[in-house]
């Protein structure tokens, strides 16, 4: 029962906040039939989420592989930090990697899970933003339960902000410059899907202005042959030239 059970959690605390009333008592309703009486009390105990909650809730099914990725990349970050602090001094440049990888794709999740807080007519400020990307950021290197929660959707709780200092880890040379090329290389294809992007608008921005200039001929030639066919019938009807018919 525990699979279905988990299935019905996340169904409610995926629902639109507000139909969350309407989708916990369905759910309720529905294990009491089975018998299921202590299932159905567990359901009937959640509360609404917050926005932020219902947010990440959101995570595993609109950005799955983004999410998979950012929890091999808090491992990749704990495992780094672990050897640095073991006196692996080489250790440093795959620390400055894991941070750097965790820190754009929390952006990358961060974004998309604005985006959903808008299209389901949700406000985004900075401050809810930044609880997102902390719990997130908490998520991916926390504990297996909670992480599994998140990619359910059936989290109760927003994650706890992990505590996980970032090192002041001095770079050898090659380290330096290894870094310093790939992050040049991000800013580099960043600026190439932006520059795509701008292409692409502008792109439909012409074809709505060619479309509208289309339109609107096709209006004044509509409004010129409605004209004439009025004149016509005027013509040959006396009634509509406004004489009394004979």
């Amino acid at each position: 029962m525990a699979g279905e059970e988990w299935r019905a959690t996340a169904d409610v605390m995926r629902s639109p906040l507000d139909q969350f009333v309407t989708a916990r008592t369905q759910a309720v309703r529905a294990f009491r039939a089975l018998g299921e009486a202590e299932v159905a009390a567990r359901l009937n105990a959640l509360r609404k989420p917050s926005l932020v909650l219902w947010a990440l809730n959101q995570a595993g099914a609109v950005a799955t592989d983004d999410l998979d990725a950012l929890r091999d990349e808090g491992k990749a970050l704990r495992t780094a930090q672990a050897r640095v602090l073991g006196g692996d001094r080489s250790a440093s440049a795959a620390l400055q990697r894991a941070m750097q990888e965790q820190r754009q794709r929390l952006d990358v999740l961060t974004r998309r899970l604005g985006m959903v807080l808008g299209a389901s007519g949700h406000a985004a400020p900075d401050a809810t933003m930044r609880r997102i990307t902390n719990a997130l950021r908490a998520a991916s290197i926390g504990d297996d339960a909670t992480w599994r929660a998140l990619r359910d959707g059936r989290l109760l709780s927003e994650p706890d902000a992990a505590t996980f200092p970032v090192m002041d880890v001095p770079l050898a040379p090659a380290a330096r410059e290894e870094l310093a090329e790939r992050e040049a290389t991000d800013r580099r294809r960043r600026r190439e899907s932006a520059e795509a992007d701008v292409r692409r608008a502008e792109a439909l921005l012409e074809n709505a202005r060619e479309q509208e200039l289309v339109s609107r001929h096709r209006r004044m030639t509509a409004e010129r042959a409605l004209d004439d066919a009025r004149k016509l019938l005027a013509q040959i009807d006396p009634v509509a030239r406004g004489e009394p018919p004979t």
